[in-house]
């Protein structure tokens, strides 16, 4: 009785310990996406207003220590004009996963609205 006891709880401690690094793996990922991601919007708002383009979104990459970890992940930047808002520009950051294993991972998905400077203060 003792040894089906212990083989009981050993069987649930090893699957735990499963769960638990599947776990860490994915939270780790999440948070490097959100740090990429968090990224691309820092240089989307270093640009000038005109430079920010759908050209210049699908030029960006993801930064080489994230694609040699995770292989499988995807980065989409979309530029956008904002609808019923004159010279506001949308910039939409995704991060996907798109291994099997790793496609029920919630992207990750940031968005800046960007206003044309020049026009500041200006009707």
């Amino acid at each position: 009785m003792a040894l089906a006891v212990f083989a009981v709880a050993a069987t649930l401690v090893a699957q735990f310990a499963t769960w638990s690094l599947a776990e860490r793996a994915r939270s780790d990922a999440r948070l490097e996406a959100i740090e990429a991601a968090a990224n691309v919007l820092e240089q989307a708002r270093a640009r000038g207003w005109n430079e920010l383009t759908p050209e210049w979104g699908a030029g960006m990459r993801l930064p080489e220590s994230i694609s040699a970890r995770w292989p499988d992940c995807h980065l989409t930047v979309r530029v956008e004009p904002e609808p019923n808002r004159h010279r506001v520009k949308r910039v939409t950051v995704e991060i996907r996963w798109t291994d099997a294993g790793r496609v029920a991972w919630t992207p990750v998905s940031l968005t800046g609205l960007f206003a044309d400077r020049a026009t500041e203060g200006k009707t």
